[in-house]
């Protein structure tokens, strides 16, 4: 194995230890957050009028349990490990089919979403930077700071007017924050020396945005593919919810508001894992065309 080889194989071991330690502290403070949550374990249920006693002493013995969160976790990790995600008490379903149920769902307004996000905001970035003008530049970011102001929600609840999806609902929140990003990356880049030069020989716009700017760009835009899956997962929430979406998002959601212990540490967990491979595969991308360069 080469020494190039070897230090892309350390740097993966000692990021996906990183995983788990990360997913691990994050649904220690996800549980202790909800458990010390006003309200916690009260369930709307107890209210009902023509429950009996022994009724609302089984639904309150439902939450003993996750009073303790050091016992709590334990006994969930330790299900974890046997491949069972526990009980979700709101649903009354195996959590491991309500995600199984809905992750189909979140995964393509997630993929549709995030690929025309990122289509619309380098086409953006592109054009502004071949064309060197400020009324463009100008012109477009009037439209995106006009939608980064509007709420993902209000955003959501637009689109469904339009009778659109709800993949055009996330790729609209993500567009101005990539836009912003890429286009600042890309001119940065599209100033420098080496760049300057090669514009006065009389290089094409298009071969020195594509074959220099973009090559010398590409790290910071790997990173910022990363990210961005983080970012959609985050809109997908508001998204799924107004749009009606049965999506991942609107069962965190729903677990929220009933304050689902169980579902809310796995949705987190999950949320870490997805943001921090992503991460971790950006960087360790990077990391390889570092050392092709080398």
């Amino acid at each position: 194995m080469s020494s190039r080889a070897r230090r892309l194989l350390r740097s993966a071991c000692l990021r996906l230890l990183t995983i788990f330690a990360v997913v691990f502290l994050a649904g220690v403070a996800c549980a202790t957050m909800v458990r010390f949550a006003p309200g916690f374990a009260v369930d709307e249920r107890e209210l009902d009028p023509h429950l009996s006693a022994e009724s609302i002493a089984a639904i309150r013995a439902q939450h003993a349990s996750e009073r303790n969160v050091a016992h709590f976790y334990i006994g969930y990790i330790v299900g974890l490990l046997h491949g069972d995600l526990g009980q979700a008490p709101t649903f009354s379903q195996p959590i491991s089919r309500l995600l199984k149920e809905r992750a189909s769902t979140t995964a393509q307004n997630l993929g549709y979403g995030l690929a025309l996000a990122w289509c619309v905001a380098l086409a953006a970035t592109l054009l502004a930077a071949a064309w060197q003008k400020p009324t463009a530049d100008a012109l477009f970011s009037t439209a995106t700071v006009a939608l980064i102001s509007l709420p993902a929600a209000v955003v959501a609840l637009l689109i469904v007017i339009a009778r659109k999806p709800a993949s055009v609902a996330v790729a609209a929140a993500l567009v101005p924050v990539l836009y912003r990003y890429s286009r600042n990356v890309v001119q940065k880049n599209f100033e420098c020396s080496w760049i300057v030069a090669a514009r006065a020989r009389g290089i094409s716009k298009a071969r020195i945005l594509f074959l220099h700017v973009l090559a010398g760009a590409a790290p910071q835009l790997i990173a910022l593919a990363g990210v961005s899956l983080n970012m959609a997962f985050g809109a997908a929430l508001p998204v799924e919810v107004v749009a009606d979406s049965a999506g991942i998002g609107q069962l965190a959601w729903e677990a929220a508001l009933a304050r689902d212990l169980p579902l809310l540490v796995t949705i987190t967990g999950l949320l870490a894992v997805m943001t921090l491979f992503a991460n971790a595969a950006a960087s360790l991308v990077n990391e390889a065309i570092q050392l092709e360069q080398a």
